[in-house]
C-alpha cells in the first residue's frame, strides 16, 4: 500500500507586493520552527469529484537537518524513515522493505518543505489565499513543471504549520491535518534509525 508523503518553497521580487511579502514572512517564520518536532496527524485522500477515498492516521517525528520518522498507524501500518542518508519504507502488511538514497528518493518530495531550513522561495511562488475557518492558508506554485504535486496548500495556526493539502495533475488532492504539535523535542536517536525485521524481503540499496 503506497501513501503520498511531503513538501517545499517560493519566488523573490523586487516589485513583489505588500501582501505576497507578508505570506512569505508568515511561512519562513512558520517553517523556522519546525526543529525536533512532534505531531500526530490525520491524511484524508480525495478523487477529482472531491470525494473521500482513503483516511490514514499516524505520527510524524522530525529532526534537522536530514531526519524524519512518519508512521502511519492506520488503517495499514506503514513506516517511513529517513536517517539522514537512507530513506527506508517498511510495509508492515507486505513484509516488505525499500531503501534508497535520500537524494535520490525524496529531493523533490513535499516533505522536503518541512525537512529543509533553506529558502523556500527558490523551488515555489507563494500565494497569499488568506482566512479560511480557523486557518491562514498559503498557496506554494512549483516552478518545475515535473513534480508529482501542481499546487501545494499550507495552512498556519497561531504562526506554526497546522495543515497541508497537496494537489496532482489529475485533480486527486492529499489532506494532512496535524495535531499535537510538539517543538523543541529531544528524539531519541533510535525514532530515526530502521533495521529491518528478521525474515523481512529488503530491496534496494543493500537489498
Amino acid at each position: 500500500m503506497k501513501f503520498p508523503v511531503l513538501l517545499i518553497a517560493i519566488i523573490t521580487s523586487l516589485s513583489m507586493p505588500a501582501w505576497a511579502e507578508d505570506a512569505e514572512q508568515r511561512l519562513k517564520a512558520a517553517l523556522k520552527n519546525m526543529d525536533n518536532l512532534s505531531a500526530e496527524f490525520k491524511q484524508t485522500l480525495l478523487d477529482e469529484d472531491k470525494n473521500v477515498v482513503q483516511q490514514s492516521r499516524g505520527t510524524l517525528a522530525l529532526q534537522r537537518p536530514g531526519k524524519f520518522s512518519w508512521i502511519y498507524t492506520e488503517p495499514f501500518e506503514q513506516r517511513i524513515i529517513a536517517d539522514g542518508s537512507e530513506l527506508w519504507v517498511y510495509d508492515v502488511e507486505l513484509d516488505q522493505v525499500t531503501v534508497k538514497p535520500m537524494d535520490e528518493s525524496i529531493s523533490n518530495a513535499p516533505i522536503m518543505i518541512l525537512m529543509k531550513e533553506s529558502d523556500v522561495t527558490q523551488q515555489f511562488n507563494v500565494i497569499e489565499v488568506g482566512q479560511r475557518k480557523f486557518l491562514f492558508w498559503i498557496e506554494l506554485e512549483p516552478k518545475a513543471k515535473d513534480l508529482e504535486y501542481q499546487r501545494i496548500f499550507i495552512g498556519l495556526e497561531d504562526g506554526n504549520v497546522r495543515a497541508m493539502e497537496l494537489q496532482d495533475q489529475f485533480g486527486q488532492s492529499t489532506q494532512i491535518v496535524f495535531d499535537n504539535l510538539r517543538f523543541g523535542v529531544v528524539h531519541n536517536p533510535s525514532t530515526f534509525k530502521f533495521v529491518p525485521p528478521d525474515g523481512v524481503d529488503v530491496y534496494g540499496v543493500g537489498g
